[in-house]
């Protein structure tokens, strides 16, 4: 029988989401509405043995659930596998279970629709932060991986986020369908709106800056906190304010459009995990200007550090993945790490007759905080973030496969305080053997 998909397209027409994709014909879904009187929380969690493989067989008794460090009483369990039994627990936020209290027992689920999907699997690539090399070993990677893949009951889409969210396939049952969408030509399109060979002409154009004004103003120790240049001064503030605007504006754009897909994929009535492809991107913006200044040592006081932050903009996408259980892998698309190609600058100092090892060091620096935001996505939400390697296929398969045996736990928090803030969560389970739960959750009415 085959497996009817839920759109996301129709979601967004719903919402009122503008794309940057053709006109999409499939209507909105009904949407899963789970009520209850008693607060619980979900924790979906994956064990691993040391070869990294799935522990199978696992009982309640065998996990530990700790909230802010304080022992948690677990209200329900279940192991759950793609092909599996309809599930007893609801895939829903963080409001499910009995209505008869914390020690009664979970009510069954009605028998799932033989036609529905039990997960979802989006695929979604950063178009605005990879660069154009990078896209193209992701393609790769992505089309080799869904020729090897077969029908089940799961669902699968491909979404790009950039300038703009394009949904290249739609939900389909099939993955064939999404590797025919891979190797349309069409697909590397939709990479040419890339800021990577931007934000590469803007730092050595600002390096080029920097190295003028210290050939006047004598940079480093004994530099005095103010020079009289006119000439190069000038032209790197402005840079730097120019910059910094342009990234800010872009990248709160980006993490906006971020948000709504985690709202799209969450109103899936199905499990959710979302493999996120991306280069990384720094939450401070203008970041990489200012670490040729550090890496300068210019101490001239007229050069400050962007106040500006987008961390505000990812907490935002974070509680909507918590609250819902959407499950984050993400992939870091520059691959193996190495002092040549300076990963994520789009820079190689290495090229350069004037780049300092300074310079070097604090533009590599940075590279490596453009990762912050990919592990913050898939350690808040239970997934795993997967970096430096070349071997992008097997990222990909990582995030498929854990995808496919789980366990979830409930539990009714002894904090019963609705009060926003954030929950720690800690999930451990007897013997050595390693654990990727949700790290936690905000506490808020809904």
């Amino acid at each position: 029988m085959s497996i009817g998909p839920m759109s996301f397209a129709g979601w967004f027409t719903a919402a009122g989401f503008v794309l940057g994709a053709a006109q999409f014909q499939e209507p909105p879904q009904p949407q899963l509405v789970i009520k209850t009187d008693v607060r619980q929380v979900l924790a979906p969690a994956v064990v691993l043995d040391r070869s990294g493989h799935p522990v199978q067989g696992l009982k309640a008794s065998d996990f530990e659930v700790l909230e802010d460090g304080r022992p948690q009483r677990i209200v329900a369990f279940e192991a759950r596998k793609v092909g599996g039994v309809a599930p007893t627990i609801p895939p829903a936020a963080n409001a499910i279970g009995p209505p008869g209290g914390a020690g009664a027992p979970p009510v069954p689920a009605k028998a799932a629709d033989d036609t529905m999907p039990k997960r979802t699997y989006l695929v979604l690539v950063d178009t605005l932060h990879t660069s154009i090399a990078n896209f193209g070993r992701v393609r790769e990677a992505l089309a080799r991986f869904f020729q090897s893949e077969r029908p089940s009951d799961a669902q699968y889409a491909l979404i790009t986020v950039g300038r703009e969210t394009t949904i290249v396939q739609d939900s389909t049952p099939d993955p064939a369908k999404i590797a025919a969408a891979v190797q349309s030509p069409e697909f590397p399109k939709l990479i040419r709106s890339s800021e990577a060979a931007g934000t590469a002409r803007a730092v050595e154009r600002f390096e080029g800056l920097v190295g003028g004004y210290c050939a006047v103003c004598h940079c480093g120790p004994g530099q005095p906190s103010a020079c009289a240049d006119g000439i190069y001064k000038p032209q790197m503030q402005g840079m730097l304010n120019r910059e910094a605007e342009r990234t800010f504006t872009m990248d709160r754009a980006f993490l906006h459009q971020l948000e709504a897909i985690v709202k799209a994929t969450a109103d899936m009535p199905t499990a959710r995990t979302i493999l996120f492809i991306s280069d990384g991107f720094n939450r401070y913006p203008g970041r990489e200007l200012y670490a040729i200044l550090q890496g300068h040592e210019v101490r001239d006081g007229m050069f400050t550090f962007n106040p500006r932050d987008t961390q505000p903009e990812l907490e935002a996408t974070l509680k909507t993945a918590t609250k819902s259980n959407v499950k984050f892998y993400t992939l870091d698309s520059r691959g193996l790490y190495s002092e040549a190609s300076l990963p994520g600058s789009g820079f190689s100092a290495a090229n350069s007759q004037t780049t300092s090892r300074g310079v070097e060091s604090m533009i590599r620096s940075t590279a490596y905080e453009n990762t912050d935001a990919l592990a913050q996505l898939a350690h808040q939400t239970g997934g795993l973030f997967y970096e430096n390697d070349n071997d992008l296929f097997k990222g990909i398969e990582r995030a498929f496969a854990d995808g496919r045996e789980y366990y979830v736990l409930a539990y009714v928090p002894d904090n019963t305080a609705i009060d926003g803030r954030y929950r720690k969560i800690e999930v451990t389970v007897k013997g050595k053997r390693r654990v990727n739960a949700k790290a936690g959750y905000w506490a808020t009415p809904n």
